[in-house]
């Protein structure tokens, strides 16, 4: 499981959707920029991210990746 703390950058993996099996509206797409702001380790989507886009959505850890920003 990836690990993530606060104030990384992170960017969407892949479309989100709201669920727990990702069946619901789509919350963002693909490649979407955000900054960490909350982890919660024991929980499937614990990872709290607001968006560029000013949205704040929680995320299971597989569906982000860590960036460096130059």
């Amino acid at each position: 499981m990836h690990r993530f703390s606060i104030a990384d950058r992170v960017s969407t993996t892949r479309v989100i959707r709201s669920g727990r099996t990702e069946n619901g509206p789509i919350i963002c797409q693909k490649d979407m920029k955000g900054t960490v702001i909350k982890v919660e380790h024991n929980e499937w989507d614990g990872v709290h991210v607001k968006l560029e886009s000013g949205s704040v959505w929680w995320f299971k850890p597989n569906q982000l990746a860590r960036i460096s920003e130059s």
